[in-house]
């Protein structure tokens, strides 16, 4: 998020705390009437027996430099008398609501406004609690301040991945002074003192400074039961998870074996997980009993802290590592090392024969592990070629679906990829005589034309798109362009159909996808969706010239930053004639002079020059 946009959010969510603390309400009964006196940011009114007899209304939040209001209407009793109500309403520090009949005063009451951060909004535990109460676990991974957190209508992150993927400058002194205001909080537990140490941890990112805080927390000389009695404070008040955050890494250095379950119920959460652990770790008896429950029950991100943290002690807790650590294939390539390793997949696949439950997790783990993207993959899995050798070796009992297939064909693409990919880890762990023995144990399976088949009859008559279908139909070279086109036109913003097409590399199939795109999509107000498929095809445009010039053009003025990236990218490569276009150098200014990444600036002022 660059400065102006920061600032902005900033700023809209100051208004709305003061929009919510501001807005009250007084009644009060008058000879069988109602009179209500109600007050909001930009309006003020006066109802009699619930009908508005008079208002104001303010042009903007600074109209409250005005301190006070007046309303006035008239109050009409049953014998058809008459009295004039007046109100006076406003200040500064408090909110004052004067009630007159005639000249009568009949209220005059004063609310501090106080602008305490955690008033007004829905609290995080509670709202965790009852997820969990009702459902025995997390089903939905939204939190109360998602909208303070990411922005009204801005894309969500998948809980948890915020952490992992930050990477912002540190505000200086930011943890000095936040553990100053904590300690000044823990001597003397006043309002005021929480309020500061509350503005404080709001003011920026937990997660930047996780570590330099764990450090300070461990140099703390406090009473552990007042630690204890901030941090519990903290946690019922918590409207903000970054205050969830902090409280649970506080519970981490005292004795929390009471709040064991507290503290498992907030993991539940993959936001709050690896924190959680955290401070679990500190409980002292069950510890590794109280992170398998975890591994067990969190599905995203939470999972991989869980399982990296896990000590698999029996043969039971192993085999679900192997058939269910990475069920979730949207994070199989943080966990199959992890699974692999921990449930101890090459002892598991040495049986003579295995279930079919076994073979259908080794195959999501094996998945994961050749995933060319993962960092942790098959390359640093020690046992990587006597599994694939096992696994092709078990296939022959369990190898009937499309997707009891899919696996085989990617060991075919690893043992089969150039000689100079294969050259480097011939010099590093892998033997020549694995591979080769490897590339004959998969031939047999690969040669079979009934995949092939099977694949095309999938795209064509299945009621559901499967990615498994087209990497296998274009692994066999299959001509499935018209049918993926179909798909579209059913799924138009399913991001995997617009990846297959890219893939093709043909000229006139990615005309016809730009064109689709152009057709279909909001281009000045991209959904999520659509920011997804329009990536898929602007981070493969580079050889195409002048190839769907409006995508990129609404790239470079979107939200999105990988979007910006790409479309930058992209731009290098094509020639000088598209760069020069007015809209796409206006662009290029704005991004070479407001945007925060270093990257996207430098990039831009090149395509200016």
């Amino acid at each position: 998020m660059g400065f102006r946009d920061g600032l902005k959010h900033d700023m809209q969510n100051l208004k709305k705390d003061i929009e919510k603390e501001v807005q009250r309400a007084w009644t009060i009964e008058y000879k069988g009437h109602c009179i209500e006196v109600v007050n909001k940011m930009k309006e003020e009114s006066l109802l009699i027996d619930g009908v508005i007899v008079a208002s104001n209304r303010r042009k903007s939040i600074f109209s409250h430099l005005l301190p006070y209001a007046s309303l006035s209407g008239i109050l009409t009793l049953e014998n058809g008398k008459t009295h004039k109500v007046s109100v006076k309403i406003g200040g500064y520090i408090s909110l004052n609501c004067i009630i007159k009949i005639d000249n009568e005063t009949i209220m005059n009451e004063s609310e501090k406004l106080e602008f305490l951060p955690w008033e007004h909004k829905d609290k995080i535990i509670p709202f965790i609690q009852k997820q969990v109460q009702e459902n025995t676990r997390i089903v939905d991974g939204r939190l109360p301040d998602d909208d303070y957190f990411f922005g009204t209508g801005k894309p969500r992150l998948d809980p948890g991945l915020f952490d992992l993927i930050i990477n912002e400058p540190k505000t200086p002194f930011f943890v000095s002074k936040l553990m100053k205001l904590f300690k000044e909080q823990s001597e003397n537990p006043t309002v005021k003192a929480r309020k500061a140490t509350y503005d404080q941890i709001i003011f920026d990112h937990i997660a930047i400074y996780r570590d330099e805080i764990i450090q300070e927390l461990g140099q703390l000389a406090f009473d552990e039961h007042v630690l204890q009695q901030e941090a519990l404070w903290l946690l019922e008040h918590a409207a903000h998870r970054d205050v969830v955050k902090f409280a649970i890494l506080i519970l981490g250095f005292t004795n929390c074996e009471e709040h064991q379950e507290l503290l498992y119920t907030i993991g539940l959460h993959d936001e709050f997980t690896a924190y959680a652990i955290f401070a679990i770790r500190s409980g002292g008896k069950g510890v590794n009993d109280q992170i398998w429950k975890l591994v067990q029950s969190v599905h995203g991100l939470g999972k991989m802290t869980a399982i990296e943290l896990v000590e698999a002690k029996t043969p039971e807790m192993k085999y679900w590592l192997l058939t269910k650590g990475c069920e979730n294939r949207r994070f199989t390539d943080f966990m199959a090392l992890r699974c692999a390793t921990k449930g101890e997949l090459d002892v598991a696949l040495y049986e003579n024969s295995i279930s079919k439950e076994l073979y259908t997790g080794a195959a999501m783990i094996i998945e994961g592990l050749l995933d060319e993207s993962n960092p942790d993959g098959i390359n640093h899995y020690p046992y990587a070629g006597a599994v694939l050798s096992r696994f092709l070796h078990h296939a022959q009992a369990h190898c009937d679906t499309l997707e009891d297939f899919y696996p085989i064909i990617k060991i075919s693409e690893f043992v089969n990829a150039d000689e100079e990919i294969w050259e480097d880890r011939l010099n590093e762990q892998w033997k020549q005589h694995e591979r080769t023995a490897l590339q004959e144990a998969v031939q047999p399976y690969i040669n079979n034309p009934k995949w092939s088949q099977l694949a095309m009859d999938a795209l064509q008559q299945s009621e559901e798109i499967d990615f498994r279908s087209i990497e296998i139909a274009r692994f066999y070279q299959l001509d499935i362009t018209a049918l993926l086109f179909e798909w579209l036109k059913k799924e138009p913003t399913n991001s995997m159909l617009f990846l297959a097409i890219m893939d093709t590399r043909e000229l006139q199939p990615i005309k016809d996808l730009c064109a689709f795109a152009q057709s279909q999509f909001s281009l000045s107000s991209l959904s999520i969706e659509e920011q997804n498929c329009l990536e898929c095809i602007i981070q493969d445009l580079h050889e195409f010239d002048g190839i769907g010039i409006p995508l990129v053009q609404a790239a470079l003025k979107s939200v999105n930053e990988n979007l910006r990236l790409h479309a930058l990218s992209v731009l290098t490569e094509w020639s000088t004639t598209f760069r020069k276009q007015a809209e796409i150098q206006q662009s290029l200014n704005i991004i070479a002079t407001t945007t925060k990444d270093k990257e996207e600036r430098k990039l831009a002022k090149l395509l200016l020059k």
